[in-house]
């Protein structure tokens, strides 16, 4: 019952908590609460907004990644509650498949795209560097992602508008993050914690040096698979030189612009 379960909570944070905005995402996301605040800032609650990581294949609608996590502004979630109430609604549970009921956000994209006219944003930054992931920070730096991932960005030319740089694929290294990240996905317990005290050493402390923060990040970082978790990867060997670097630079840079204590 995953398109139920969906509804349930997007229309319980309506009537609930009635919020400008709200963010979607899964048990394991990262996310990091300042970036989403400056993500958010300047943007109107009464414009429709759908917005996240966007990803399609090629005859499917484009939707963003529940991994990711995606933003509903108030207007969005009205219209999409609005349309759940009108008998016979497309958007609505009634015959779902199964496999919408485990990919319930599927739904809800596509009734975005055919019936409410609400569209996908692209959401990366001014140097093409994404801002939502749907791995976590070694997958997305060092480009270790699923095949399948890498696929669905091979469309988004037809939705997003032409880019001839990057076709809007994600990029390994350090241009594979913006400064503005908000979120990482398949980040487990242990990951979380570690990754949160990093950002707040390197916020805190911004003469620290490239040493120091890959010092710490193989001192505290998670090692087993129990800790990582299934689809997480461990740190690179300490003679990856190119990887590391990338992994500082994506740190120093998030924490640099983040205030990771800071919220809304």
């Amino acid at each position: 019952m995953g398109v139920q379960r969906l509804e349930h909570v997007i229309r319980t944070v309506h009537k609930d908590m009635n919020p400008d905005f709200a963010f979607f995402v899964n048990d394991h996301t990262f996310v990091i609460p300042d970036n989403l605040c400056k993500f958010l800032k300047d943007r109107d609650s009464s414009i429709d907004i759908y917005a996240g990581h966007p990803l399609k294949g090629k005859q499917e609608t484009v939707f963003n990644s529940g991994a990711a996590g995606y933003v509903l502004s108030r207007s969005t979630m009205e219209k999409l509650i609005d349309e759940w109430d009108k008998p016979n609604s497309k958007c609505s549970a009634s015959g779902a498949s199964q496999w919408i009921q485990n990919n319930p956000g599927l739904l809800t994209a596509k009734c975005f795209a055919e019936i409410l006219n609400i569209r996908v944003l692209d959401t990366r930054d001014k140097d093409l560097s994404h801002v939502f992931h749907a791995f976590g920070l070694v997958r997305t730096v060092t480009g270790s992602v699923d095949q399948w991932y890498l696929d669905k960005h091979d469309a988004l030319d037809t939705v997003l508008g032409k880019d001839t740089v990057r076709h809007h694929k994600p990029q390994a290294g350090a241009s594979c993050c913006s400064p503005g990240t908000v979120s990482f996905h398949y980040v487990e317990g242990a990951e979380a914690f570690a990754f949160w005290e990093i950002l707040n050493t390197v916020h805190s402390n911004p003469s620290i040096t490239d040493d120091e923060i890959k010092s710490l990040m193989n001192e505290i970082w998670p090692r087993n698979r129990e800790s990582l978790g299934f689809y997480a990867h461990g740190l690179p060997a300490p003679n990856s030189y190119g990887w590391w670097k990338g992994l500082v630079e994506v740190v120093r840079k998030i924490a640099t612009v983040a205030d990771p204590q800071k919220s809304c």
